[in-house]
């Protein structure tokens, strides 16, 4: 059996561990256009900043492909003829089963010329080479990648600037309410939001609210899929895989190419490295013969910025019914320790769909808000939820029982009653 795997980020590399796991004969090839292997993408800034150096973050090196049977070639694909089944790159090579994770793209909506992106490995170190010479930085787009972005450049003594064109950072992540507290406490960078980006050129930064300048610009308003080479595939904004990360009988695509149906029903793009891991998982096994299947996305995310750990799941304020916000003690009131601020949402009968956290352990928290959603808990489930307690490790009542409580009595006052 030969399988193809075009893409060795997070989805083509943990589909082509997994293959060789789920097949010990078949003939594995990798195609890398970058030539480092794999190495962790969310570390890049951590490369910008100087906290790591490139060989830091690489997980599988090329030689760690072929020590372990998987033939890695570094080099780019310039074309898959899917009638043929033939991958075409610098010599044919024919396969019986494919796994597309060709990644994504950045997404420019304006004019731009000059400008750093943060995609890949070479984007970082790209744009260190240019720090390292430079006062002053731009950032457009106060996501999470603008975010880590200016925070290394800081980090290196840049001034820096961040213009975002939503009202508030982080508006795919986290709601207003919450991301003004993590405002508040970010110190020497220049956020402009609600500001809109016409033309970039080199370090000039034309908006609609003036004009900004600095030595070098670093644009982060998302990515989109890069699906040039599956054309004839189902391709809307992503290649279209169904749980089993397959097109068809002979075709699968996992990570930031893809488009999937998430956990509530709506098509969404990929984005996230711990989900290109499992559909890489998913996809490499099925290519070689299995029968395994994603469970449904509920979109985990956290980051450390600035010092404060903040993290969300699930769907935001305004595609709920209900949701409550609650700053609460990590240990008792008694005792000295920090506090964490727990947002939750619910639907109209009662059933946690998302949550928020900013504090410490934010990522522990929405873990177990992530567990409630899959479990389509109702909120009384998880006021009531059993939590370990002791003086000097938790409370009684933890963070999210008191914002469940809060919640549901938000919800009786609204509708009169118990829902």
């Amino acid at each position: 059996m030969k399988i193809a795997i075009i893409g060795c980020g997070a989805a083509g590399a943990t589909a082509a561990q997994f293959a060789r796991k789920q097949n010990r004969k078949a003939e594995i090839t990798i195609y890398d256009n970058e030539g480092y292997g794999e190495y962790s993408k969310c570390a890049l800034p951590l490369v910008i900043s100087g906290e790591l150096s490139w060989n830091d973050i690489v997980e599988y090196s090329p030689q760690w492909f072929e020590r372990v049977g998987i033939n890695y070639r570094h080099e780019g694909v310039e074309k898959i003829d899917f009638d043929s089944m033939e991958v075409h790159a610098k010599d044919v090579v024919e396969y019986d089963s494919i796994v597309v994770a060709t990644g994504a793209k950045a997404a420019i909506p304006f004019e731009a010329k000059g400008a750093y992106v943060l995609r890949n490995m070479n984007d970082a170190l790209a744009i260190k080479k240019a720090a390292s010479n430079a006062k002053k930085a731009i950032i457009i787009g106060a996501g999470l990648i603008g975010m880590e972005v200016a925070e290394a450049l800081k980090s290196l003594g840049l001034g820096v600037t961040i213009l975002e064109y939503m009202q508030s950072i982080l508006p795919n992540m986290i709601d207003a309410d919450m991301a003004s507290y993590l405002l508040n406490n970010i110190k020497g960078i220049d956020i402009k939001t609600g500001c809109r980006v016409k033309k970039v050129e080199d370090g000039y930064v034309e908006t609609n609210e003036g004009d900004y300048e600095g030595d070098f610009v670093v644009i982060a308003t998302g990515n989109r899929a890069s699906v040039e080479l599956c054309q004839n595939c189902m391709v809307e904004r992503g290649i279209i895989v169904d749980e089993y990360c397959r097109v068809n009988d002979s075709i699968y695509a996992a990570g930031d190419c893809t488009q999937i149906k998430d956990f509530f029903g709506n098509d969404m793009l990929v984005g996230l490295g711990t989900i290109a891991a499992r559909q890489g998982r998913v996809a490499g096994i099925n290519a070689a013969g299995g029968n395994e299947k994603m469970l449904p996305v509920v979109s985990v995310k956290t980051a450390l910025l600035f010092g404060i750990e903040i993290a969300s799941v699930g769907v935001m304020q305004n595609h709920a019914s209900y949701h409550a916000r609650y700053s609460a003690n990590l240990l008792p009131e008694y005792m000295k320790g920090d506090k964490i601020i727990i947002k939750l949402m619910a639907s109209e009968d009662g059933i946690i769909v998302g949550g928020q956290a900013i504090g410490k352990n934010a990522s522990l928290y929405i873990d177990r808000i992530a567990y409630a959603i899959y479990k389509r808990m109702h909120i009384k489930e998880l006021a009531w939820f059993e939590n370990a307690y002791a003086p000097k490790v938790a409370p009684v009542f933890d963070a999210i029982n008191v914002t469940s409580q809060a919640l549901l009595l938000k919800t009786r006052r609204k509708n009169g009653r118990n829902i």
